[in-house]
């Protein structure tokens, strides 16, 4: 009977909610919502690093911990009903009851599913300590169930940061049977206990999920489609044309247009966008080559030619003004500059110079001075050919080379890279997963180590006062800055275009919302 009102009572303030964030017009329940992807590879929850599509549908799949919030990024109740800071060392997690995995699949056959319990939940922590590259678990020591639905989740110095998005936030739960049962096949035809279950997944295509009857709140959709739609300006078009409702992240010099033609621009933070270098390939291994291309380099009137006003903000750093501490615009912005004669002295001293007076920088033995960025698809394509115009017109072998995401991942990954497009930046956690040495070989594709940073993340990441975190994250950010490990560009605000008959829709953070305790989308 308990049970009961409490279903009632999640119930109640869903729809309630969902009345409120409609402008008082009812919910209805039914019909396909078609959301456009870059690429489809693999949605097994712990090999999901830099794959956004992926993460969106598998987060249709799957039941996370917690949410963040539409609002603020604040962690909400999901799977995890409430939860408690014991000691500065020990969480615990009270999960709800009657959360049920997916039946009518190889795991669990139609009516023989299971509940999801605290064991599993230590299952798939441990799992992604193991194999997650994106999610940052190193100061998780253990987790374990104290009963059926209570978790104790241990860390070695204080987390106060456990909760952020790339964190637990990001552990996404499964059976130990899937594992066990469908091996690599979990890769296309995973078993969760989300608001959804996968009907399909072809890499490269597409992907189809059902509605989860037995869910433990009630989901409006029938369906949902992920269509594969690489180039960008495509799925504008099929966007225009109605062949599909969403594009998540969209190309922000299309915004305007697109919002005078009736649809809908949800915005919720947004994106880094810079250079990025691989500081163990030569040339770039050299401080004095990637500080010489940064000066050599007028970045305000490239960025400012493409993305229109409103869409887009100045980067100085990696941390943007979305994040709650650590966005240090003043600090940084005397770092940055424009100066090509300095910029072929500096490279001249590392021996990149016009040695034939030919017009072309090379070294003593002739080889061009090449820099090849690699990129995906998107509105940056149009900044960095002007950039890399700029350093053509100076003598630089520049070039673009535009990849599938896929590929472009794989390569960042692997170290295939010199110097590369650079969008990422994880959360309020992104500098520790993007520079601390611990990350090289997963997220920290910089290939960067400095004993300073390291220090200054570590600290930051464990201490609880906000001001003192602050402040180590900029002297972090500072010390990042000054290595040139980036080029810094601009901040592009999310621009997720949606058809106005989508409705209560929540962009994208940490993961895809389409049914939680704040919002449930359905189609008018």
């Amino acid at each position: 009977m308990l049970k009961g009102r409490r279903w009632v009572t999640v119930l109640g303030v869903l729809l309630l909610a969902g009345l409120l964030g409609a402008s008082g017009v009812a919910q209805q329940q039914g019909g396909v919502l078609r959301i456009r992807a870059m690429d489809l590879q693999n949605i097994d929850p712990m090999q999901l690093l830099g794959r956004n599509d992926d993460i969106h549908v598998a987060s249709q799949v799957f039941d996370q911990l917690v949410i963040l919030s539409r609002d603020d990024f604040s962690p909400q109740p999901s799977l995890a009903k409430s939860w408690e800071l014991v000691d500065e060392l020990t969480w615990r997690f009270y999960l709800r009851e009657g959360v049920m995995f997916h039946d009518g699949n190889e795991v669990f056959p139609e009516g023989e599913s299971r509940e999801v319990v605290a064991d599993d939940v230590v299952f798939s922590i441990d799992r992604a300590k193991e194999m997650a590259a994106g999610i940052n678990l190193v100061n998780v020591v253990s987790a374990r169930a104290v009963d059926r639905y209570t978790l104790e989740v241990k860390t070695d110095v204080p987390q106060p940061l456990l909760l952020d998005v790339h964190r637990l936030s990001s552990v996404m739960i499964l059976p130990r049977e899937s594992v066990d049962i469908l091996g690599d096949a979990i890769k296309t035809r995973p078993v969760g206990s989300g608001p959804f279950k996968i009907q399909s997944f072809v890499p490269g295509e597409r992907a189809v999920v059902t509605r989860n009857e037995d869910y433990w709140l009630p989901v409006n959709l029938d369906r949902v489609d992920f269509i594969v739609i690489p180039d960008p300006i495509a799925a504008v078009i099929a966007l225009e044309a109605g062949e599909v409702d969403v594009i998540p992240y969209g190309p922000a010099d299309e915004g305007p247009r697109l919002v005078d033609m009736g649809f809908e621009l949800a915005r919720r933070g947004g994106s880094f966008r810079g250079i990025g270098f691989n500081v163990t390939t030569p040339p770039f291994d050299d401080w004095r080559v990637r500080q010489g291309l940064s000066w050599a380099v007028d970045v305000d009137t490239a960025w400012q030619a493409v993305i229109p006003e409103g869409f887009g903000e100045r980067a100085y750093g990696q941390v943007p003004p979305w994040v709650p501490f650590g966005y240090d615009p003043e600090g940084l912005r005397p770092m940055d500059g424009y100066d090509p004669d300095e910029a072929l002295r500096l490279l001249a001293s590392a021996g990149w110079k016009d040695y034939n007076n030919d017009g072309r920088i090379t070294n003593e033995a002739g080889q061009r001075l090449v820099v090849e960025l690699k990129t995906i698809p998107g509105a940056q394509v149009r900044v960095l050919t002007i950039l890399v115009t700029q350093l053509q017109q100076m003598g630089i072998d520049a070039r673009i080379l535009q990849q599938d995401v896929s590929v472009w991942v794989d390569d960042l990954l692997g170290g295939n890279t010199g110097a590369y497009f650079d969008f990422s930046y994880a959360g309020s956690t992104g500098l520790y997963s993007l520079f601390h040495s611990s990350a090289i070989g997963s997220s920290n594709t910089h290939f960067y180590a400095n004993p300073a940073v390291d220090y200054f993340l570590e600290r930051a990441s464990k201490t609880m006062d906000y001001d003192q975190r602050s402040s180590l994250w900029k002297l972090a950010q500072t010390v990042v800055v000054a290595d040139r490990v980036i080029i810094p560009l601009y901040f592009e605000w999310t621009t997720t275009y949606v058809s106005p008959r989508v409705r209560d829709w929540v962009s994208p953070w940490g993961g895809l919302n389409l049914v939680s305790v704040e919002n449930n989308v359905w189609i008018e």
